[in-house]
């Protein structure tokens, strides 16, 4: 587990510095879904050094966080209204207002899908909320699962597939912000880190696979 922790330090340092440019424009609309992919990127670093200090069930309360805010931040660059943006990027005294106007997970999820660009990404956040959600929805609310890992440990396998999910969502919110930048050929770099660091990644193959084994990992206690 060590070594998978120091190689994901390693990728954040490496997605953060290849997309190290200013914005491409100084838009809402832009700087939100910037602000929504740090965020991503925010909840990934706490996430690792939870785990470190073996505080795992908290570590996969934080899986859910990184998951909403990055898909915030795609949803905020291709879905939103200028009203939603508007919102968004207010200070925080309108709450009844931010529930009636913004979107829940799901909701996110059914907009980025009828957007033809997308079409590879999207599977495979529908794939993370079918096959893992309740668990994370479990650890988030202090669930079943919440409290019989932090009564009975943490398996070593699944604290294994929350950290390279946590870092698959981290290289996504690393092609998102650089998409923002508008530097050509960028998200393309932040792609190839994957050759790199293929062992602290979920693979094509093994991803769904892993998502069923920590699912059931969770639901066995």
């Amino acid at each position: 587990m060590e070594y998978l922790l120091n190689r994901s330090a390693l990728l954040r340092q490496a997605v953060v510095s290849v997309v190290d440019y200013p914005l491409a424009d100084d838009s809402p609309r832009v700087q939100t879904s910037h602000d929504a992919a740090l965020l991503s990127l925010e909840h990934a670093e706490a996430l690792r050094l939870l785990m470190a200090a073996e505080l795992a069930p908290s570590a996969a309360a934080l899986l859910r966080c990184q998951f909403e805010a990055f898909v915030r931040g795609v949803w905020t660059l291709s879905c939103a209204s200028d009203s939603q943006i508007a919102l968004l990027s207010s200070a925080p005294d309108a709450e009844a207002r931010e529930r009636r106007e913004l979107p829940m997970l799901s909701e996110m999820l059914q907009a980025l899908a009828e957007k033809p660009h997308l079409v590879n990404m999207v599977p495979l956040l529908m794939e993370m909320k079918q096959h893992a959600w309740a668990a994370l929805n479990s650890f988030v609310h202090t669930g079943v699962h919440a409290l019989d890992r932090s009564r009975t440990g943490f398996p070593l396998p699944l604290a294994i597939n929350v950290m390279r999910i946590s870092n698959n969502l981290m290289m996504m919110a690393g092609q998102n912000m650089a998409i923002l930048t508008g530097q050509p050929g960028l998200q393309g770099a932040v792609i190839t880190l994957g050759d790199a660091h293929a062992d602290c990644l979920l693979v094509d193959e093994e991803r769904c696979r892993a998502m069923e084994a920590a699912a059931s990992t969770a639901h066995s206690g």
